[in-house]
């Protein structure tokens, strides 16, 4: 899950069954052009893992940015909350890497889990440079110290290609690429790729 509310916001966070659009009532938003704005949960038209800011964020330059959100949330019985939390946070560090990453890479597709198709591809434990593919969990890329941003972008497209190609499964990017990539802009649908 993103280290700030913001980027769950925008990405529509989630594990276990659970989102942020479940909770979401509203979020502040700065505008490029400095100006404030209220949206209310119906207007991010959230989907798996995305939201209608990360669609306008990956097709512009500027975008708005989270600055604050407001949660509804369940009331419930504290040690009960406690325990389940507990649960959870036990088999995240049972089933997911510890090391730096950026957490999940790819949506898990229609059926399927990512992870698992890595896996199949022989990509666990796989490394570019200082970015591998985590031989705990398939798709979490870590940082195994100097890790550059190209490296984890030749995984990525590595991965990629080979889901195409060996299973005609379009691996998605769940994190955000921002700023200026060389050649295209990164991760357009593989079936649209020229040869």
């Amino acid at each position: 899950v993103p280290g700030t509310v913001g980027g769950a916001v925008i990405g529509n966070a989630g594990a276990h069954g659970g989102s942020i659009a479940d909770n979401l009532l509203r979020a502040t938003v700065l505008n490029p052009d400095g100006s404030l704005d209220e949206w209310p949960a119906a207007r991010f038209r959230y989907k798996y893992r995305s939201s209608a800011l990360k669609t306008l964020l990956r097709n512009s330059k500027s975008a708005p940015v989270v600055l604050s959100a407001a949660f509804q949330l369940k009331s419930g019985d504290t040690t009960a909350m406690e325990a389940w939390a507990a649960g959870f946070l036990a088999h995240r560090r049972s089933t997911q890497p510890t090391d730096p990453s950026a957490g999940s890479i790819f949506q898990n597709p229609p059926g399927d889990y990512a992870g698992r198709i890595l896996e199949s591809l022989g990509l666990k434990g796989y490394r570019i440079g200082a970015a591998q593919f985590s031989t705990v969990h398939a798709n979490f890329i870590i940082n195994l110290g100097g890790a550059t941003a190209a490296d984890v972008l030749a995984l990525i497209d590595l991965a990629r290609g080979n889901a195409w190609d060996a299973l005609g499964v379009e691996l998605v990017p769940e994190i955000m690429f921002l700023g200026d990539w060389p050649a295209q802009p990164p991760f357009q649908p593989l079936a649209e790729r020229a040869p």
